[in-house]
């Protein structure tokens, strides 16, 4: 039994490499970086600040609901993403690809799960249930800021995947708890 999960994993390990290794060739190909690069930057919490301090203002209900939703999703957010970080300790593409170099310095030293992944999902999430109207923009949005850290060479796609589904998740039960009190 113990044999054939570490198969799996392997096996797992080794798509995630492959699904790696093809998107940033194809980025080679297509020189992307400075739109990567800008995708990547939406992701830097900026636009959240701005978000969060705009939409109270235009638009009351909806708006104090996605700042509030917002709030307590990076309060639950931060510990479990640095728990998950320390805990998994995995080494980021560019250490174990060889001849790798990442497009940018990333934040901190391991790459599970990928933390603009995760908040972008996040805010994602909290804006489509807020503005329905926007959620395939939103999730657009979110998406390709995961596919952004794929191809700045920081992020396996299996970090990304990570990210989206504890994103998500952390939305809809600050949402919930926000929406019951």
């Amino acid at each position: 039994m113990m044999e054939r999960s570490i198969v799996a994993l392997q096996w797992l390990a080794a798509l995630d490499a492959r699904l790696f290794l093809g998107l940033n060739r194809l980025h080679q190909r297509m020189q992307l970086e400075t739109l990567i690069r800008f995708i990547s930057f939406t992701g830097d919490g900026y636009l959240y600040l701005l978000m969060g301090l705009s939409l109270p203002m235009l638009f009351p209900d909806q708006g104090t609901t996605f700042l509030l939703a917002g709030l307590l999703a990076f309060v639950i957010e931060l510990p479990i993403y640095w728990v998950l970080k320390r805990s998994f300790k995995r080494r980021r593409p560019f250490h174990v690809v060889q001849a790798m170099t990442p497009v940018l310095k990333p934040s901190d030293e391991f790459s599970f799960p990928s933390g603009h992944t995760t908040a972008a999902f996040m805010i994602a999430g909290i804006t489509s249930i807020c503005f329905p109207g926007v959620s395939l923009l939103a999730y657009t949005w979110a998406a390709l800021i995961g596919l952004s850290r794929v191809m700045l060479k920081v992020h396996f796609i299996s970090d990304v995947l990570a990210g989206m589904l504890l994103g998500s998740l952390i939305a809809y039960l600050s949402l919930s708890i926000i929406t019951v009190y």
